[in-house]
């Protein structure tokens, strides 16, 4: 009689393909991940969009993002920060058993340190703060990290990475460059280890196909699902560069990435935050470079003048792959939303770090224990500072969020106090930033969280629309706004001028029929 197969038996059979370096991987993120972000995800925290993401759909087809809808959509449209955050860090955690296996750890110790430095990369740190769509983008991140793994693993695997690659981008933009770094790291390892050159130009044209045509499947779906939509790009963030881009802009594009690349690694203060892991992103970077150079010179690789020129060019490559948007529109502001390829760079040399064998003379087996010694130190120092920056940003984020509430519920008080308001008067809050005169800053992470997108900053509120929705969803209170073209007419008047700012006596009072709060100007 035939055996009938069931799930269990499938399960068991599945179970025994998993490699432990991958459960090192997958656990290791959910376990750092969960310790690093718990303070987000048991708190409602918000930035200048969470007011009307509460409750989102995610269509951001107009931002080029025709597949985000699909991929929040999982979760659920509303901003549920336990059960996003807890589906991110599970996409992470599947994203970083797929960068271990891409890029050859072998090593539990290694994929637990790749998996960390993963999760608590401070572009993870500043996407937790828009809780509302976390879950979509670590998708996407997992998707481009899959995109590369089936187009180096399989011979017609590019096909498929067409497909992941193309939803990726559809889904965040940014993450493309993720891709391209992992190729990029890839190709560097072969040119150690593969004795063949047929087979790394063979990988390179498949990884061409795979980006080229991911790009276009990309294009081909956003086009069509624009017209079904009977919409169009909104020019966001140089999206309408998807159909203007011009080859004649090319150089000022790299020159841009370029620019960027170092910005970030030397004055964003987001690698360089406090002196212990300046040194450690100093010491891991100069330990990498010089256990590459040792591995290429053991290995004797150095004979071959075609290897030492893609070695040049792949690292002059990887400034231009991480910045990939800024290439194709060099005006974008590049934030660190945008920058978890450089997490790539810190887990490559972990990769490096595995290089430990005993061939070779005894100084450079001696040398490469010192270095692998110093790159393990540094990315469990790189780890630890990373979550601890984590923490900061979410301490801010709740700080941020109580002050907020407070001066609305006094605003909302002088607006009910106000002689002639009923339900229904139109509001308008001019200004846009409190005058420090009589608000002095408050913010005491303010220099620490300086290049942290959507962390820094006092307030969650600048204008009467962000006002109006924390007023509808916090405090029960419906604010009725006016158009801006309004408010700018209003905030022109001669009575506007005369106002004194709040919370001095006449900075809520009525001009033309509208009840104007006037917070600076």
């Amino acid at each position: 009689m035939e055996k009938i197969v069931t799930v269990d038996d499938l399960f068991k059979s599945a179970y025994k393909k998993i490699k432990p370096q991958w459960w090192a991987a997958f656990f290791g993120c959910v376990v750092i991940g969960l310790c690093t972000y718990m303070y987000f995800m048991t708190s409602n925290f918000l930035t200048y969009d969470s007011m009307w993401n509460i409750y989102s759909d995610q269509d951001m087809i107009t931002s080029g993002r025709q597949f985000l809808t699909y991929a929040c959509g999982i979760s659920s449209f509303y901003d549920l920060p336990w059960v996003n955050g807890v589906l991110a860090i599970l996409f992470l955690g599947l994203a970083s058993v797929v960068v271990v296996e891409g890029m050859g750890i072998q090593n539990k110790v290694g994929a637990v340190l790749a998996a960390g430095l993963l999760v608590t990369f401070p572009a993870i740190s500043s996407t937790f703060c828009y809780s509302f769509t976390i879950d979509g983008y670590m998708v996407a991140v997992f998707l481009a990290a899959l995109a590369f793994l089936l187009t180096d693993r399989m011979k017609w695997g590019f096909l498929a990475g067409i497909v992941c690659m193309g939803v990726s981008i559809g889904i965040y933009q940014a993450y493309f460059s993720f891709t391209i770094i992992l190729c990029v790291l890839r190709l560097l390892t072969d040119l150690l280890d593969e004795d063949q050159m047929k087979n790394i130009w063979n990988k390179i044209w498949r990884y061409v196909v795979m980006g080229v045509g991911g790009y276009i499947f990309y294009y081909v779906t956003l086009k069509l699902m624009l017209r079904i939509k009977g919409t169009e790009i909104s020019g966001y963030q140089g999206t309408d560069k998807i159909e203007s881009f011009s080859i004649m802009d090319l150089p000022q594009g790299i020159e841009r990435a370029f620019e960027s690349f170092k910005e970030f690694a030397l004055y964003a203060n987001v690698l360089t935050t406090t002196n212990l892991m300046k040194f450690a992103f100093v010491a891991v970077v100069m330990a990498a470079a010089l256990m590459y150079l040792i591995c290429f010179v053991e290995k004797k690789r150095y004979k071959s003048v075609i290897r030492i020129i893609m070695v040049i060019v792949l690292v002059a490559i990887i400034p231009v792959g991480a910045t990939m948007v800024n290439v194709l529109s060099p005006a974008t502001y590049f934030h660190l939303l945008m920058r978890l390829p450089w997490a790539l760079l810190f887990i490559y040399a972990v990769v490096l770090a595995e290089r430990i064998g005993v061939d070779g003379k005894k100084w450079q087996v001696v040398a490469k224990k010192i270095l692998a010694l110093a790159i393990t130190v540094c990315a469990v120092v790189l780890i630890w500072q990373f979550g601890v920056m984590a923490n900061i940003v979410a301490f801010n984020m709740n700080e941020r969020y109580e002050k907020t509430y407070a001066i609305c519920v006094r605003m909302v008080d002088r607006i009910e106090q106000t002689e002639g308001y009923t339900t229904g008067t139109k509001v308008a809050l001019l200004g846009g930033v409190l005058d420090a005169n009589y608000y002095p800053d408050t913010d005491i992470t303010r220099e620490d969280l300086v290049g942290y997108f959507g962390a820094d900053g006092t307030m969650c509120i600048s204008d009467t629309e962000k006002f109006a929705e924390f007023s509808k969803h916090y405090l029960n209170v419906t604010i009725e706004t006016i158009p801006l073209t309004e408010e700018l007419e209003l905030a022109g008047t001669e009575e506007f001028a005369n106002m004194p700012k709040f919370p001095a006596e006449g900075s809520v009072q009525f001009i033309d029929g509208v009840l104007v709060i006037k917070w600076n100007g």
